[in-house]
């Protein structure tokens, strides 16, 4: 805990060979629901292959298994490995494109860093520079759309509703220039501790008793002072981070082989397989390895869209994201830059659209037959990060640039938007750009297209701003990310049938939330609707809650004793979504919790009306997963004249 030293897989296995020279291998600790508890091997079983029959023809396998017997065979004194703490980290750009992509891959962090310029105030909205792996600049300098502030809140709500605690570190870097900064770190650290407070975050303190969390240190060059503050976070990080799960000694030998056995990161799942048999170790076991690995973040591995492929290091998958991002980056740095005749560059540019020729440019880390730009595309579709368009295109909303705040008022001042507010909070990383993957993705049908004007150029495309259209309506959805809340416009002409399209529109983004929330590991997400209040208590835009007494009000966020009833564009988001039979009322929310318990959906189906040709076609949209299948029926029946049948 003194101090830290990096290792490679060679000296790794030297010191796992002097580890258990004369001990035994535990497969036996408790791994908090990834194993039931399995048997003592001792460690002799490994020693029984035989070293002598190695072969010129020998695979790098069998070579490092060989070497690996070689250092328990001549380890002369046990080397500092039990009790040790492994700490991995994961790097990641602080543009605001990895915010949005790095949680749908990386999750269950024990530690999270933030680093903020102390020249700097938290207000401040900070130039975003782009660095390539050479150290030199990439594209041009942008001013970020969010201030320091804004960015660290986001990533806390993100952390909030993640499935674990996880230690919250910030780094404060240009200590030598931070009393040219208005803001102190002071007022910094007070500002910060409000932030943790509000949510009761675990928190490294640099100084605990006065409530300090900002480590200042300079970066560039590191003086005496900054060395001493970089031992103290790497000692407080082992002593305070989350209880670390105990790692069976054959499992981090499996891991060590595995990784040094990969190609460019990445294996097949049988060899995988294989190397374990080598080690003796059982399918049962490595699979249970295999699971542990993944949720430490130590490998990723993604079966249901790519079975054979394991990823021994998961900045494998973090790198092919850099690759698009930092060419990006670049394209749009360099307008001049000669790309004529490659339209799929200039959709890319300016649109946000992926292609396989595009992808084919980048042939870093593609395995052949294990990992290809197909099959980087069905992972980032299976994770809600691309969606597949009807020009064949892959659209993927977090490359796109942002839209200033004095445009996206325009939409807000116009009609009666609807607002999701979420609660006490903001939205958390990654959410909207995953609802917006997920609305744009599924057959014609049911699929949101962007809308587009002249020359199939998109009338409204940016990261916190889309305007969409519905196969087979008029209407033009708006869909605008104000950090806080989720502003739904339509632009539609009046039709008897309003309420219907605004309340089925309104069901598919709460529905795209929750799908949205799952695949991110996010718990806990709660939004409510809500209004641009319509009063004149304060010239800024704020909100009007939604209430339902004996019928449904608006009321002042700001003034609670201002209200009033709803207006007809208010009430045509709600009233389709209330059924009345008599003396009853069953909202759509009911009705769905109800059906939570019914496996045999498409019987259910048939005895409300619905034909068997819609439920199969229901069953192929969703792709057999049954919540999503009961919720489309329900809301199909409720949308259709079989709805009579409830009565009956």
């Amino acid at each position: 805990e003194d101090d830290w030293f990096r290792v490679n897989n060679d000296e790794l296995l030297q010191m796992i060979g002097a580890a258990i020279k004369d001990e035994e291998v535990t497969i036996a600790p408790s791994l908090e629901n990834v194993v039931q508890e399995l048997p003592k091997i001792p460690i002799n079983v490994t020693l029984d292959i035989d070293i002598t029959k190695e072969t010129s023809q020998q695979s790098s396998t069998e070579a490092l298994q060989n070497q690996m017997i070689q250092y328990i065979n001549t380890s002369s004194g046990k080397k500092k490995l039990f009790g040790l703490k492994w700490i991995q980290f994961i790097d990641s750009g602080g543009q605001l494109q990895y915010h949005d992509i790095l949680p749908l891959f990386v999750q269950n962090c024990s530690v999270i860093i933030f680093v903020l310029k102390l020249s700097e105030t938290l207000e401040h909205q900070p130039t975003i520079h782009y660095y390539g792996l050479d150290g030199k600049p990439v594209g041009k300098s942008y001013q970020s759309p969010l201030s320091h502030k804004k960015i660290i809140e986001h990533c806390l709500e993100a952390i909030h509703f993640s499935q674990n605690s996880p230690l919250i570190i910030t780094v404060g870097t240009h200590r030598d220039i931070a009393d040219q900064c208005k803001e102190s770190i002071e007022k910094k650290d007070q500002q910060l501790e409000a932030l943790n407070d509000a949510k009761c975050f675990r928190v490294l303190y640099k100084n605990a008793k006065k409530k300090e969390c900002i480590y200042s240190v300079n970066g560039q060059v590191p003086q005496d002072e900054d060395k001493k503050v970089a031992k103290q976070i790497r000692k407080n990080i082992v002593s305070m981070s989350a209880t670390p799960i105990k790692m069976p000694i054959a499992w981090f030998g499996l891991e060590v082989l595995l990784q040094n056995s990969s190609h460019d990161g990445i294996l097949s799942l049988s060899e995988c397989q294989s190397h374990a048999r080598k080690m003796f170790i059982e399918v049962d076991t490595f699979s249970a390895a295999l699971n542990y690995l993944v949720h430490q973040n130590v490998f990723l591995y993604y079966p249901e869209v790519l079975p054979q492929t394991v990823f021994c290091d998961p900045q494998v998958v973090l790198s092919k994201v850099s690759e698009l991002v930092e060419y990006l980056h670049k394209l749009r740095g360099n307008a001049d830059e000669d790309e004529e005749g490659e339209a799929y560059i200039a959709r890319f540019k300016d649109w946000g659209l992926l292609s396989k020729e595009l992808l084919g440019k980048f042939e870093k880390f593609y395995v052949k037959d294990l990992f290809t730009p197909d099959d980087l595309l069905k992972l980032l579709e299976s994770r809600h990060a691309i969606a597949v368009m009807e020009s064949g295109d892959y659209f993927m909303p977090a490359l796109l640039p942002h839209l200033n705040l004095d445009k996206i008022l325009l939409y807000l001042k116009q009609g009666t938007p609807l607002v999701l507010r979420f609660v006490n909070s903001c939205i958390p990383n990654g959410l909207f750009c995953c609802l917006v993957a997920h609305l744009t993705k599924g057959d014609k049908s049911s699929r949101w297209d962007v809308c587009t004007k002249c020359k199939d150029e998109p009338l409204c495309l940016y990261r916190n701003c889309i305007s969409f259209t519905r196969y087979g309506h008029r209407e033009t959805v708006t869909l605008i990310d104000m950090f806080s809340y989720i502003a739904i416009h339509i632009q539609a002409d009046k039709a008897k049938d309003s309420m219907k399209v605004c309340s089925k529109i309104r069901d598919c983004i709460y529905k795209g939330i929750s799908i949205a929330s799952t695949v991110l590991g996010y718990s806990g997400v709660q939004f409510e609707d809500a209004f641009i209040c319509p009063c004149t208590c304060s010239p800024d835009l704020h909100m009007a809650t939604v209430e339902k007494g004996e019928k449904y009000i608006w009321k002042c966020s700001i003034a609670t004793a201002c209200s009033g009833d709803f207006t007809e564009d208010q009430a045509m988001w709600f009233a389709a979504n209330t059924i009345s039979t008599g003396d009853l009322t069953f909202t759509f929310k009911n009705i769905i919790i109800a059906l939570k318990r019914v496996v045999e959906w498409k019987r259910l189906g048939a005895q409300l009306g619905i034909s068997i040709s819609k439920l199969k076609e229901i069953d192929v949209n969703n792709r057999g997963q049954v919540a999503d299948c009961k919720y489309d029926m329900i809301q199909f029946w409720l949308e259709s004249d079989t709805s009579c049948s409830w009565n009956k």
